[in-house]
């Protein structure tokens, strides 16, 4: 097939994938989301998608239950806010343990105010290629989108407010806000448990040994033992039939994957339109050319504003 002919039917993939992903948030959602009776207590997990956030959400649960895994999937326990009016949750309703938590990819302006919240981002490669790896199989067959159209003819060009790069500069101007923790993935990655205590820290959780097993029960390899818990199967199954897919599409998708092992399949061509995207919308912003240059700059503005102590610290978090 020649190459004009394989990209016209790639495109035409895609916008059948853009209009089912329409579908997955309705304006009743956001509807629904205005209307949150939003407590101080509450933590948001605030990520771009594919940012760690399944990841975060087993960490933030170990520590506000003390090890609680008596659950089918683990957004029983921290809702995802952009889907809950489909999927029939009450927003307001009490949640199993406290503090209440919910999971959201919305960006600063449109998440709701008045609560906590945990910020997670990671490098647009990676990003960019597990969104991919999500969609293909699921929201669209496999082969019928390359990951070069996939990036370059959509997710650099996803309007405001959506977007990774826009995620993250929109919520930028508030990361050394006391109500506000930012997590880098690869700072998971490299060292779970000191992303763990600054995690129990904000949540004002002190007891070394809720801390110990929350670190042992969000490692990849407990995750790995219990990856149906962290599937979103449930929530794909139900989703499915009301988007006419097959019933189990996407069903074989793990999300307890080794991040950061697989740029070598981005093309330079994907490489740069990320890097332009990079320049365009968050170097504005954060003052960095690049994702390393930032999160360098984020280790050394860190080490030079510890300077109060860990009470203090978690005196401003409480709530």
């Amino acid at each position: 097939m020649d190459p004009p002919e394989q990209l016209e039917k790639e495109l035409a993939a895609l916008d059948a994938f853009r209009e089912l992903m329409k579908k997955l948030g309705p304006p009743a959602s956001m509807e629904q989301i205005a209307k949150m009776k939003v407590e101080k207590a509450d933590i948001f997990i605030c990520t771009p998608p594919k940012a760690g956030t399944t990841w975060m959400q087993q960490i933030c649960h170990q520590l506000r239950s003390g090890g609680d895994m008596e659950f089918e999937e683990i957004s029983e326990n921290i809702p995802f806010i952009e889907h809950a009016y489909d999927e029939g949750i009450d927003l307001d309703a009490d949640q199993r343990f406290k503090p209440r938590m919910f999971k959201t990819h919305l960006c600063e302006a449109l998440t709701p105010k008045g609560a906590r919240y945990i910020v997670v981002t990671r490098h647009p490669y990676d990003m960019a290629v597990s969104s991919f790896k999500f969609m293909e199989g699921w929201m669209f067959e496999a082969g019928t989108i390359s990951l070069d159209t996939f990036i370059t003819e959509h997710l650099v060009k996803l309007p405001a407010p959506r977007g990774r790069n826009r995620h993250i500069a929109s919520w930028w101007p508030r990361h050394a806000d006391a109500d506000v923790l930012w997590v880098f993935y690869e700072d998971m990655k490299e060292d779970l448990q000191t992303q763990v205590e600054r995690v129990a820290t904000f949540m004002g959780i002190t007891d070394p040994a809720v801390i110990s097993q929350a670190v042992h029960k969000s490692t990849f390899a407990f995750m790995k033992e219990h990856e149906e818990q962290f599937s979103e199967i449930p929530m794909k199954r139900k989703r499915n039939v009301e988007l006419g897919l097959r019933p189990d599409a996407g069903s074989g998708q793990g999300k307890v994957r080794v991040g950061g092992g697989e740029r070598h399949l981005l093309s330079e061509r994907s490489k740069a339109a990320l890097d332009e995207s990079w320049r365009n919308i968050c170097q504005p912003v954060l003052g960095a050319a690049t994702f390393v240059e930032w999160r360098a700059a984020w280790k050394s503005e860190q080490e030079a504003t510890h300077t109060q102590s860990p009470e203090k610290d978690r005196e401003d978090c409480l709530c």
